[in-house]
């Protein structure tokens, strides 16, 4: 238990420091800038497209089939 209050202290301790820090912007510019051209190039590859096109479809026919469990389940009782 005191293990989790720890661990739970350094994680909000860190988000704060890393929230109200003035050096948070100088920390977090270079890697923001790498994502957004990141992502650019990636809206811009049509094999990415397709492949995140494939991963929504997998994830919508997973979360049907998970609903669909979830309303039997809550019905047979």
């Amino acid at each position: 238990m005191i293990g989790k209050l720890i661990l739970t202290a350094i994680i909000i301790g860190g988000g704060a420091f890393l929230l109200l820090s003035d050096s948070f912007e100088e920390f977090i510019a270079p890697y923001a800038g790498a994502t957004a051209a990141d992502i650019e190039n990636m809206k811009n590859d049509p094999v990415m497209q397709t492949k995140f096109n494939q991963m929504l479809e997998i994830m919508y026919e997973n979360f049907t089939a998970i609903k669909f469990s979830f309303t039997d389940f809550f019905r047979a009782q």
